[in-house]
């Protein structure tokens, strides 16, 4: 049985998955903002992702909320889908001390997302006001990327000028060295 993607649709699913999504799809509807969307078996895996860049025919990026070890200071990254992520490199990249991935208690306080549905669009809510927005500068360069909508099923292609705009931020820019894997 293969990857289940729906057709590249426009505007609101019917409902709602989480509280979270439904805030992202008002928010997107109450400012204009573009966008399409699909629906698909959870995005979890490098292979995963392939099938949704077919569906859109843009690569998908990786979201990752990471925090210092007090977990009183928090980054979330958007980088490749297919680039290794190295703590360290991101670390010296902001000169900041080490960090580690964010637990799915601290995703949901936050984020309102589970793992594998990190998304900008979680810098929305409240709880994620003293969260520092970090992308991978050629990420950022882009017209399009396609993140979560908030649930590992359901996926938005949108422009990044659209979202830096719904956001009412621009990302920390910085450079990942890595090699992307095929």
């Amino acid at each position: 049985m293969g990857f289940y993607t729906s057709e590249v649709m426009t505007g609101m699913p019917a409902e709602f998955k989480t509280d979270t999504q439904k805030m992202i799809y008002e928010s997107l509807e109450r400012e204009g903002i573009s966008y399409t969307r699909i629906e698909s078996d959870p995005g979890i895996s490098m292979d995963d992702c392939l099938n949704i860049d077919k569906a859109f025919g843009i690569d998908t990026v990786k979201t990752i909320l990471l925090t210092n070890r007090q977990k009183n200071k928090f980054w979330l990254y958007v980088t490749h889908a297919r680039k290794p992520f190295i703590t360290k490199e991101f670390g010296a990249s902001l000169q900041i001390p080490r960090v580690s991935f964010a637990d799915e208690e601290l995703m949901l306080h936050i984020l309102g997302t589970p793992h594998g549905a990190a998304t900008p669009f979680g810098l929305l809510r409240e709880e994620a006001n003293d969260v520092t927005f970090v992308m991978d500068r050629d990420v950022a360069a882009r017209d399009k990327i396609v993140i979560t909508d908030g649930d590992p099923c359901g996926f938005i292609a949108i422009s990044n000028q659209d979202l830096f705009k719904l956001l009412k931020k621009s990302p920390v820019l910085i450079e990942n060295p890595a090699e992307i894997k095929i």
